[in-house]
């Protein structure tokens, strides 16, 4: 080796030192100078436009101006360990009791606190990942400093805008958005956007994993401007559009974003009462990636179940809060591992059939129907062939016999089981609780609001030794307080009793 390879190989290890000492520094030194200013500055502002809804002196009091303050160890801002560079700003609910305002004294209080944000206070913070400013009440943006301003933060991957009134002034929020290229999660939930849903100014997100502009009030998309247009987004897995105005117009161009993953149309009660809608859902069998499908509270009937039968690769599909009565039902949902029927209209066997037939289930809700009325011991059974089932949810079903235990007691995976707001504690007698111990596996259970009178059911609840939370809650148990029932239960973390009438 001659002493040009000796001089190059020092001289590349003394470099690397170089690097190594600059780096150290650098996380020494904290946030950039220019990005410390820059929060002082968005404080300053956030003061003026705020008050008199919030006092200045309690307002973000670590964000002062002195030289010592590391503006990476100020709340609500996160920086790259590496380069001191800001990446996160989590400004949500900056006055506090927002989160009060909105949900306990109604949306009119909460939209006097309205203001109008400057966004180009955040342009210098030039490696921002995260932005999140919801529940704010923020009515739009000053004129020529709208959401376009961000598009020089070629990182910026999450901003949340949910709970705020963008679209209240009409202005063209969703257009602004478009200019943020680099976007993966945006959420857009429960503001005031209204009139259809402009898709195509987004199609240049094409980074776009995560969509959510639920809870506003979108009636549709206008004719070849449709959700189609978001095909060219090939990232696209999630997209949330419950609780607004959308009709069967929509589904048809769902078709077409066949990256989806999980979709969420619950809550757009005009698909309920199209007829058109179950040719529609039957067009959706061509998405092969979609694993989540929530159609919870649409006015949906019997009549929708075939039209999704298609959806092969379903794990989670949720219809609670419709009106299903149980005529038809699902069977061939082969992967489906969670089923949501409940608060429907449920009182027949023969949809069970079907579900039993679905050997990957594992979480089903049947709360909140009529199954104890006219269900008989031959409907239970069934449900006995679930053998990967580890969650049932049999609440507020008017459950008054024993025999549905025989059948529940042989699923033997069963880990939770919630028979709470049924009437056990009538005709429920000592065999009918003994057939739960041979739950091996079972490890909450949930007896409350049911009538229950006296502890000499415990003697058999005691033999479940895999339990860890019981819920007793809201009986009329009476006596002494039942330690010796409850001492075989050496796994038992979390026992509930309140609201009963025990005497010591």
């Amino acid at each position: 080796m001659n002493m040009g390879v000796f001089q190059y190989y020092f001289s590349m290890k003394a470099l690397l030192w170089v690097l190594v000492i600059f780096v150290q520094t650098r996380e020494y030194m904290g946030c950039l100078e220019e990005e410390r200013v820059g929060l002082l500055h968005l404080k300053s502002f956030l003061i003026i436009s705020i008050q008199p809804h919030t006092y200045s002196d309690y307002f973000l009091p670590s964000w002062i101006d002195h030289e010592k303050s590391d503006c990476c160890g100020w709340e609500r801002v996160k920086c790259n360990s590496t380069t001191g560079h800001v990446i996160e700003l989590s400004l949500d609910n900056l006055m506090q009791n927002y989160y009060d305002l909105y949900f306990y004294y109604g949306r009119e209080n909460y939209e006097e606190h309205s203001w109008l944000l400057n966004v180009s206070l955040l342009e210098s913070f030039k490696e921002l990942r995260s932005l999140d400013l919801s529940f704010n009440a923020i009515d739009g943006c000053i004129p020529d400093e709208g959401f376009e301003k961000l598009s020089t933060l070629k990182n910026l991957e999450i901003l949340n805008l949910g709970y705020n009134f963008f679209g209240h002034d009409n202005s063209h929020i969703v257009q602004s958005l478009g200019a943020i290229t680099s976007l993966k999660t945006l959420n857009l939930t429960k503001n005031k956007l209204e009139g259809y849903f402009p898709a195509q100014e987004l199609v240049t997100l094409r980074n776009l994993n995560t969509l959510d502009i639920s809870s506003n009030s979108y009636k549709g998309t206008l004719p070849n401007q449709g959700f189609e247009r978001l095909a060219v987004l090939r990232n696209l897995e999630t997209l949330i559009l419950d609780a607004n105005g959308f009709g069967y117009s929509i589904i048809p161009s769902l078709s077409n974003l066949t990256s989806l993953m999980t979709l969420n149309l619950s809550r757009n009660y005009d698909l309920g009462v199209d007829e058109r809608v179950v040719e529609g859902f039957k067009r959706l069998a061509v998405l092969r990636n979609l694993k989540t499908l929530n159609l919870e509270w649409n006015h949906f009937e019997d009549s929708i179940i075939p039209s999704l039968s298609g959806l092969t690769s379903l794990t989670t599909l949720s219809l609670a809060g419709n009106k299903i009565r149980g005529s038809k039902m699902l069977s061939r949902l082969e992967n489906l591992e969670k089923l949501d029927l409940s608060v429907n209209f449920l009182n027949d066997t023969s949809f069970l059939q079907s579900i039993a037939v679905i050997k990957s289930l594992k979480n089903l809700n049947l709360a909140w129907n009529e199954l104890g009325r006219s269900f008989g011991t031959k409907g239970w059974k069934i449900l006995s062939i679930l053998e990967n089932l580890e969650i049932l949810d049999l609440s507020h079903n008017y459950l008054n016999d024993a025999s549905f235990l025989q059948s529940i007691a042989a699923i033997k995976s069963l880990k939770n089981l919630n028979l709470a707001w049924n009437d056990l504690g009538g005709s429920f007698g000592t065999k009918g609780w003994k057939m739960l111990s041979s739950l091996e596996n079972l490890e909450i259970l949930d007896l409350s609001k049911n009538f229950l009178n006296n502890t000499s059911f415990l003697q058999s609840i005691a033999t479940v030794k895999s339990l860890k939370t019981l819920n007793l809650q809201y009986n009329e148990l009476t006596g002494s307080f039942p330690t010796k029932e409850l001492a075989n239960l050496s796994n038992l973390e979390v026992l509930i009793l309140g609201v009963n009438h025990f005497g010591g």
